[in-house]
C-alpha cells in the first residue's frame, strides 16, 4: 500500500513536469513571436523618422526650385507607413492607453505638417515665379536710359535686400518695406510703369517671403519628430519590460522543472532519513524556552517555535520558507555575518549576537547559536537557538551613556554631599581649574573663591538654594595657576523619596571663549580685520563728528579718497593673496605719511579714505595726497615678486564741496575718478566741472544701455591700401553711435565706459557680426579687399566661448578664418601675459590674423615682439603725426618696421595725412597706410561706390 502511494506521488511529479515543459515551450514561441512584431514595428518607425527628415528638409529651400512629386510621394509614404503602424501597434499591444494617445497626436501632428507643406508649395511656386518676373524688371530698369543711376541703385539695393532676406534672420522686412515705398517716382511715364510694377511685384514678393518663413518655422517647429522619438522611446520600454519578463517567467519555468526533476530523483534518497532526523528535533525544539528557527540546506526557514513567534511578531506560516535575513536590521557589524558564514560553510557550529528587528520594526538584541545538523557527513538543515537580551543591552547602555556624559560633556561637573564636600567631579572641571579628583575630593568648594565676591554674594546663594533647591549665576573662580575663571553656574539640591537631602550637584560653563568672541564681534563693526584700519562703518561715524566740530569752530577740514591703480589687474593675475600683502603694505606707507591726528580708513577693496582736520588752505592737502604717491614710487616686493603701484588721489574740502558727509564722499570719489582719467599717479580737486563730467559720464552709461536695442550703433570702415600701388587691400571696422539725447558718441567715450559695466561683451558680438557682414556686402560689390581688421576688446576675451561664437558667425557668412584679422592693443598683453599669449595662440592656430594695434605707446618693448603669435603691427599715430617733426619718433618707427620685417609681420601705420608722412613710410619698408590722406571711415554703401568701380 505504502509502494503504490509513493508510485502514485511520482506519477503525478512526472505527469506535472511534462505540462510543465510543454507550457514552457508554447511561452517561448509566444515570446518569439512577439519580439517579430516588434522588430517589424521598429523598421516602420525608423522609416517614418528618415521620412519625417526628408519633409522637413523640404521647407528648408525657401527660394528654390523643387519637385513636387517627389514630396508628394514622401507624404503619402508617410501616411501609409504610420497607418501599418497604427495597426501593428494595436496588434501588439492593444491594452496600452500611452501609446494609442502618442499615435492620435502623433497623426495630428502629421497632418497639421501635411497642411503646412502643401501651404509652402503653394508660396513656393508663387515664389519662384515673382521671382523671375521681378528680375526681368529689374534688368528692364537698369537698360532704361531714362531711370536716373541713384533710382537703378535703390532698385538695386532693394532687389539685394530682398535676395538676402531669403537667407538671412538679420535683416528686418519692415526695413525693406520702407525702402520698397521710398523708391521715387518718375517724370518719363514708361520708367514710371516700370518702377510702380517693381515695387508692387516687390510687395508681394516680400509678403510671399514672410508668409514663407512663417510656414517654414512652423514646419522646422512641428512637434512631429518629438512625439515620433517619445514613441519610440515608449515602445522601446514596454518591449523591455515584457522582454524582462518573458525571460524572468521562461527562466523561473526551467529552474521549476529542473527542480521538479531533481526533487524525482531525491525524494526517495532523503525521504526516510529526513523524516527520522525532523522527529528528534522536533522533540527538542518543542519543549524548549529559547526561540528554535530550523532551515533547509538553502537557509530557508523550515521550521519555528512558539518562543519565535513571540519574540519576533511574526507566525510560523509567514516566515516558513523565508530566509532568516528578514529579520536583519542592518545594524549588526557586517563582520558579524562574514564569520557566521565562514564558520557554516566549514559545517561548525557559531555563537555571537544579532541586532535584529521584529515584524512591527522594533529593535531587539538576541544571542545566538548556530549548529549545522547532519546526516552522516553531509549537513542537511541548519539550527538555531536564540536568547531574547535587549533588556540586559539597554541597561547596560544607559550606564554607559551616563557615565560617557558625565566623563565627556563639556561642562564642569561637581557632585558633593549635603555637607557641601566633594565627592566626584568630571574630566571638564580637571581641564578647566587644573585639579585632580584626588586633589579636591572630600574638600568643599572654598578653594575655588577669587576674591572677586563678597560673602553677602555667597550667603544670598546658599539662602537661595536652600529655600527654592536651585540657583543659576555667573562665578568669578580661580583655577589652580592662578588665572580667573568666568563661568556660568547652576547649582541643584537633590533629594531622596523621603525628602532627604542627598548631595547638591554644580554644572558650570566656561564662558571665557564666549566673552572673547564678543569682543572680537566688536572689533569687527569697526575695523579692518586685513589692514586693521577703521572700516566704513567707524570712518562714517567719524567724518560726522569731525564736521560738527568743523562746523562749530569754522575751521576746513579735506576728505582724501584713494583708489590704487591697476590693482584689479595683480589680484586677478596673482591671485588674493598677493593682493591682501599688497594692502598691508600700502596702508604701511601711507600711514606713514600722516599725522597722528589725521585719520585713515579703508573704504573697501583697494579704496582707502583719510580725513585731515584743522587745515589752513588747500595746499595742506596737496602736500599730503603727493606725500602718499611718493610714499608708493618705491616697488613693492611680494614673495618673489617685485611689483609697481600708483594710486588715484580725489580731494573734496569742507565746506566749499560740501557741508555733509555725503556730499563730500561723493565728490572725494568723482574727484579721483578724474584723477585716474588723467593718468593715474596723481591726485585732484573737486570742482563743478568734475560734476558735470560725471553726470556726462552717467548719461553716456544709461544710453548705452538701450543703444544696441535702439539700432543706434553702426559700422563705419576705413580703407587700408599698399604703399607701393596705393591701391586699396583691406579695411579696418570702426564702431560709432549717434544716440537721439546724446548726439554723436565718440568710440573713446563709450568703449572705456561699457567695458567697466560689462555691455562691451554683447557690443562686441554685434561690431563682430556686423563688421563680417559689411566685408562680404563689400566683396560681393567688386571691392578687392583681402581682410577686415575688426578691434576686439580685451575684456572680450575674458569670455571662455569667444572662439566658438566668433567661428560660428564667421561661417554663418562663409568667411575663412584668415579673411579675418583680429585686432588688440598692448594692454591686453600687459594684463595678464602668459594667459593673454595662450589665447592669441588659440585664435592665430585657428587661422585669425592677430594685430597689436597701437604698438609703441603702452609697455612692451620692440623685444617682446618675438614672443607674440601675432602677424601685424600697427605703428600708432602719435608717432607718424610728428613725421618731420621728431627725429626721436621716426627711429623708433624706423626701429619698429626693421624689426617686424625681420619676424616676418607686416606693418600697417595709422593717420596719414600728408604726402610726405606717407612718402616717408614708403621709403622705409611699410607695408599698409591707413588714413585721411587716402581716406576717411566710410559707410558700406559709400565704399562700394568710391572703389568698387576702381575694380572694374
Amino acid at each position: 500500500m505504502k509502494l503504490m502511494k509513493k508510485t502514485d506521488k511520482v506519477t503525478l511529479l512526472i505527469i506535472f513536469f511534462i505540462f510543465l515543459f510543454l507550457g514552457m515551450s508554447g511561452y517561448l514561441y509566444k515570446a518569439n513571436q512577439h519580439l517579430q512584431f516588434y522588430t517589424k514595428i521598429n523598421l516602420k518607425l525608423e522609416k517614418i523618422i528618415l521620412l519625417d527628415q526628408d519633409i522637413r528638409n523640404f521647407s528648408k529651400g525657401i527660394n528654390e526650385f523643387h519637385n513636387y512629386d517627389i514630396i508628394d510621394k514622401k507624404v503619402f509614404d508617410f501616411q501609409q507607413e504610420l497607418q501599418q503602424l497604427t495597426e501593428q501597434t494595436t496588434k501588439l499591444y492593444p491594452s496600452d492607453p500611452v501609446l494609442q494617445k502618442q499615435l492620435t497626436k502623433i497623426a495630428a501632428s502629421f497632418l497639421q505638417l501635411r497642411d503646412d507643406i502643401e501651404y509652402f508649395k503653394a508660396s513656393n511656386s508663387a515664389l519662384i515665379g515673382g521671382g523671375h518676373f521681378l528680375f526681368d524688371l529689374h534688368r528692364t530698369i537698369n537698360e532704361t536710359d531714362t531711370v536716373p543711376l541713384h533710382l537703378k541703385n535703390h532698385v538695386n539695393e532693394t532687389l539685394f535686400y530682398l535676395l538676402r532676406y531669403t537667407t538671412s534672420s538679420y535683416i528686418d522686412a519692415k526695413t525693406i518695406q520702407l525702402k520698397i515705398n521710398s523708391i521715387s517716382a518718375q517724370n518719363d511715364p514708361l520708367a514710371q510703369e516700370y518702377i510702380d510694377n517693381f515695387k508692387t511685384q516687390s510687395l508681394m514678393i516680400l509678403h510671399t517671403l514672410s508668409s514663407l518663413k512663417e510656414v517654414v518655422q512652423d514646419i522646422q517647429n512641428n512637434p512631429l519628430h518629438t512625439l515620433i522619438q517619445e514613441f519610440h522611446k515608449h515602445i522601446e520600454v514596454t518591449f523591455q519590460e515584457n522582454l524582462f519578463m518573458e525571460r524572468v517567467v521562461a527562466s523561473l519555468l526551467f529552474v521549476f522543472a529542473l527542480l521538479m526533476l531533481v526533487i524525482l530523483l531525491v525524494t526517495h534518497i532523503f525521504a526516510v532519513r529526513t523524516a527520522r532526523l525532523q522527529l528528534a528535533i522536533n522533540y527538542a525544539i518543542e519543549h524548549s524556552d529559547n526561540a528554535i528557527v530550523i532551515t533547509d540546506i538553502d537557509k530557508k526557514i523550515t521550521y519555528v517555535n512558539e518562543a519565535f513567534e513571540r519574540t519576533t511578531g511574526y507566525s510560523a506560516k509567514e516566515v516558513k520558507g523565508l530566509n532568516p535575513n528578514i529579520l536583519k536590521s542592518d545594524l549588526t557589524p557586517l563582520e558579524t555575518y562574514e564569520q557566521l558564514n565562514e564558520k557554516l560553510e566549514k559545517a561548525e557550529r557559531w555563537d555571537g549576537v544579532f541586532i535584529n528587528k521584529r515584524k512591527d520594526g522594533s529593535i531587539y538584541y538576541e544571542k545566538a547559536s548556530i549548529v549545522p545538523v547532519k546526516v552522516g557527513d553531509e549537513v542537511v538543515n541548519y539550527l538555531a537557538i536564540k536568547l531574547d537580551i535587549t533588556d540586559y543591552i539597554e541597561q547596560n547602555k544607559q550606564i554607559q551613556q551616563a557615565a560617557s556624559v558625565f566623563d565627556n560633556t563639556v561642562e564642569s561637573i561637581i557632585i558633593t554631599d549635603p555637607q557641601g564636600k566633594i565627592i566626584t567631579v568630571n574630566k571638564a572641571f580637571e581641564n578647566i581649574y587644573g585639579y585632580t579628583l584626588e586633589e579636591v575630593k572630600g574638600k568643599t568648594l572654598h578653594f575655588l573663591h577669587s576674591g572677586y565676591h563678597d560673602l553677602q554674594f555667597y550667603d544670598e546663594l546658599w539662602d537661595q538654594l536652600l529655600s527654592h533647591g536651585v540657583w543659576q549665576g555667573k562665578f568669578i573662580n580661580k583655577a589652580k595657576d592662578g588665572q580667573l575663571i568666568p563661568v556660568w553656574g547652576t547649582i541643584k539640591a537633590v533629594y531622596d523619596e523621603k525628602e532627604n537631602l542627598i548631595s547638591f550637584i554644580a554644572v558650570q560653563n566656561d564662558v571665557r571663549e564666549l566673552e572673547s568672541s564678543q569682543a572680537k564681534v566688536n572689533y569687527l563693526a569697526y575695523y579692518d580685520p586685513l589692514t586693521e584700519l577703521s572700516n566704513r562703518t567707524s570712518f562714517e561715524e567719524y567724518l560726522n563728528h569731525a564736521l560738527s566740530l568743523a562746523s562749530r569752530h569754522k575751521e576746513t577740514l579735506a576728505l582724501l579718497f584713494i583708489d590704487l591703480d591697476r590693482f584689479k589687474i595683480i589680484n586677478d593675475t596673482l591671485g588674493h593673496g598677493i593682493g591682501d600683502k599688497i594692502l598691508i603694505e600700502v596702508t604701511k606707507r601711507i600711514k606713514a605719511t600722516l599725522r597722528e591726528s589725521d585719520f585713515i580708513a579703508r573704504w573697501g577693496g583697494d579704496e582707502f579714505v583719510i580725513i585731515l582736520e584743522n587745515i589752513r588752505s588747500h595746499s595742506d592737502a596737496s602736500t599730503v595726497a603727493q606725500n602718499i604717491l611718493n610714499s608708493l614710487k618705491e616697488s613693492f616686493v611680494i614673495d618673489t615678486h617685485i611689483l609697481n603701484i600708483t594710486a588715484s588721489i580725489g580731494i573734496a574740502l569742507y565746506p566749499q564741496n560740501g557741508e555733509e558727509s555725503a556730499t563730500l564722499i561723493s565728490h572725494a570719489d568723482s574727484a579721483m575718478f578724474f584723477a585716474k582719467e588723467k593718468g593715474s599717479n596723481t591726485y585732484e580737486f573737486y570742482t563743478q566741472q568734475l560734476s558735470q563730467k560725471v553726470q556726462k559720464r552717467l548719461e553716456i552709461e544709461i544710453e548705452l544701455a538701450n543703444a544696441l536695442a535702439n539700432h543706434e550703433i553702426f559700422m563705419m570702415f576705413q580703407p587700408q591700401y599698399d604703399l607701393e600701388t596705393r591701391s586699396i587691400i583691406a579695411v579696418e571696422a570702426l564702431v560709432r553711435w549717434q544716440n537721439e539725447k546724446l548726439g554723436f558718441v565718440p568710440p573713446d567715450q563709450f568703449i572705456e565706459i561699457a567695458e567697466e559695466n560689462g555691455t562691451i561683451v554683447e557690443l562686441g558680438y554685434y561690431i563682430f557680426e556686423a563688421s563680417c557682414k559689411g566685408f562680404v556686402a563689400m566683396r560681393e560689390a567688386g571691392v578687392p579687399l583681402k581682410h577686415i581688421a575688426i578691434n576686439v576688446s580685451s575684456v572680450q576675451f575674458r569670455q571662455s566661448n569667444l572662439l566658438e561664437r566668433f567661428a560660428d558667425i564667421m561661417k554663418h557668412y562663409n568667411l575663412t578664418p584668415h579673411e579675418i584679422e583680429i585686432e588688440l592693443t598692448e594692454r591686453f598683453i600687459f594684463e595678464n601675459t602668459k594667459e593673454n599669449i595662450a589665447i592669441l595662440k588659440q585664435f592665430h592656430d585657428y587661422g585669425f590674423k592677430v594685430s597689436i594695434d597701437d604698438f609703441g605707446t603702452g609697455y612692451s618693448s620692440m623685444s617682446y615682439l618675438t614672443q607674440l603669435p601675432i602677424d601685424v603691427v600697427k605703428i600708432d599715430k602719435s608717432f607718424v603725426d610728428n613725421i618731420g617733426n621728431d627725429k626721436a619718433d621716426e627711429a623708433i618707427i624706423k626701429a619698429i618696421i626693421a624689426l617686424t620685417s625681420a619676424l616676418g609681420y607686416t606693418t600697417v601705420a595709422e593717420g596719414i595725412e600728408t604726402e610726405s608722412q606717407e612718402h616717408f613710410l614708403q621709403q622705409n619698408g611699410c607695408n599698409i597706410g591707413q588714413g585721411y590722406l587716402f581716406s576717411r571711415p566710410l559707410s558700406t554703401h559709400a565704399l562700394i561706390e568710391q572703389f568698387a568701380e576702381q575694380s572694374s
